[in-house]
Formats: C-alpha cells, structure tokens, sequence
C-alpha cells in the first residue's frame, strides 16, 4: 500500500475492514504503516517488549518521543499513527471556520491522525493521553498549527489530554541513555545460544552486583570482570546489566553522560521491579 496510490473512499474502508487504526496492545495495527510510503529515510520499525508489538515510527521525533513514552512505568499501551473520526474533525474544522486537510490531488477529507494514543494507568484506571510530537521549526508553521489545534478541540470534545510536545522539550541525554539500554532487550526473532541463556546471564549479573558494594571499579570494568569469571564473550555482562536496568533492577541517573565509565558506587541494586525513575526524572 504506496502513498503515492490516490486514496478513495473504498480504500478507506477497506482500511478499516482489514483493521487499521483498530485493536489494543498487541492487537493494534496503526493507520499507517513504514510500508504505506514509497520513501521515508527516516522511519523505523521497533519492537516493543511493553507492547509485544512492531511500532511504525515515521521520523526521529517520534521514535525519541517513543522512547520517553515506553519508559515510563504507568503507561501500559501505546498506539502511533493513530485515527481520528472524519465526522468529528469535520465538525471541528468548521467550527474553526478551516479548511479540513484532504488527500493530495482530491477532495476527499483526510483521516488524521495523532502520533500517539498512549493509556495511562492513574489512581488505579486507566486514562487515554493524545501526543503530537513536532521538530521546533514547525513551531512557526501556520498550517501545521491550525491541524494540531484542530486535533487539541477534537479531543477536548472527548475528554482527552491533548499534548503538543518539540523536539527541544525532550531530554536528549537520557533519551539516548534509555535507547543504548532497551537494545539490549532480545530482538524480535533473535535466537540465544541456548533456551533461557539472557535470563540466566542476568540473574548472575544481579547476584554479582548485590555483592559489589562500594567497589571502585568502573561499570565496564566490572562487567569485563564479569565475562571472565563466567567464560562467556567479552560484552556478555555489559548486556545483562543493561536488562537489568532495563528491567528496573539496577538502578543508574540516567543524566549521566558516560553510564559505563561510572564506578559502581553510583549504582543500586533493588531487587524489584518498577523502582527505575521515568525519562526527565531523577
């Protein structure tokens, strides 16, 4: 399904027949996906262990926006490319007295869509937030703001948060601290050197770091160690302790620019899940 095919009504519903934009959790299919455009240099496909699912991610700032959203403990699904009812952001644009974005070339209205859908679990329920991320030079972007403030009354008629966050809001160093430690997360389809060898790798990673204590040694260097002792390829513990911060087991300040050339006293260990602060915290 190429972009550049015109869109029709038919196609729309046999979009929604074939179940875009619908599902939960690991259910959902997002409206659009990496392969409905032609090129887009910038999209990747990601795998979610939160999820259990491949998400479309279409340019930087929503993957970096991804990120964010994935670490935090409260929220528990995250929808992309999420659509919106056309009979309602209709109404919505001629409320504004605007011109309701149609497909190129027709003058169909368009399916819009917010980059994300996330549900977050507050005082016990669950509640629906709405995110759009934009890079900063957009901010200026006349156009660009009348559709997300479309989409802001769209959701307010539904009684759904609605935030607009640029790329200059998020934390870029813990952004990249929490990327360099959910890829040590198994990928999808990777095969272990044996059934239940990462989980193992980490369970003796937890029982050598509750044993550390104020060791002076630096985190690669005690995960060099590591490997050593055990007989397994140099990196082997690094990736475990990465699961285990992961996993919120080991716990590190995430502002911190070089986690590996830390000494082990600026780490703890918990022994439990759901500890590790989200992205932005400390």
């Amino acid at each position: 399904m190429s972009n550049n095919r015109k869109w029709t009504e038919t196609k729309i519903a046999r979009m929604v027949a074939e179940g875009y934009g619908l599902g939960k959790g690991a259910n959902y299919r997002p409206w659009l996906e990496v392969r409905s455009f032609s090129s887009l240099g910038r999209s990747r496909r990601v795998f979610s262990k939160k999820t259990g699912r491949v998400h479309h991610l279409l340019s930087d700032i929503e993957y970096y926006l991804f990120i964010v959203l994935e670490w935090q403990r409260d929220i528990v699904d995250i929808r992309e490319q999420f659509p919106l009812e056309r009979d309602l952001t209709q109404t919505v644009a001629n409320e504004m007295r605007a011109r309701h974005p149609c497909y190129p070339g027709t003058q169909i209205p368009a399916v819009m869509t917010t980059d994300f859908m996330v549900t977050r679990i507050k005082h016990g329920e669950e509640q629906l937030e709405a995110l759009n991320s934009k890079c900063s030079a957009e901010a200026s972007n006349e156009r660009s703001l009348e559709k997300l403030e479309m989409q802001r009354r769209y959701m307010a008629k539904l009684d759904i948060p609605h935030h607009l966050v640029f790329s200059t809001d998020l934390p870029s160093q813990n952004i990249k601290n929490v990327d360099w430690i959910r890829d040590s997360q198994l990928k999808e389809n990777e095969l272990e050197p044996f059934q239940g060898f990462w989980n193992g790798m980490s369970a003796k990673m937890e029982n050598a770091l509750s044993h550390a204590g104020a060791n002076n040694k630096t985190l690669a260097a005690f995960c060099g160690d590591f490997d050593t002792s055990n007989g397994v390829a140099a990196g082997t513990g690094l990736r475990a302790a990465r699961m285990l911060m992961s996993d919120r087991v080991l716990l590190v300040d995430l502002r911190e620019p070089n986690i590996v050339a830390l000494p082990m006293r600026n780490f703890q260990v918990t022994g439990s899940l759901g500890q590790l602060r989200s992205v932005g915290g400390q």
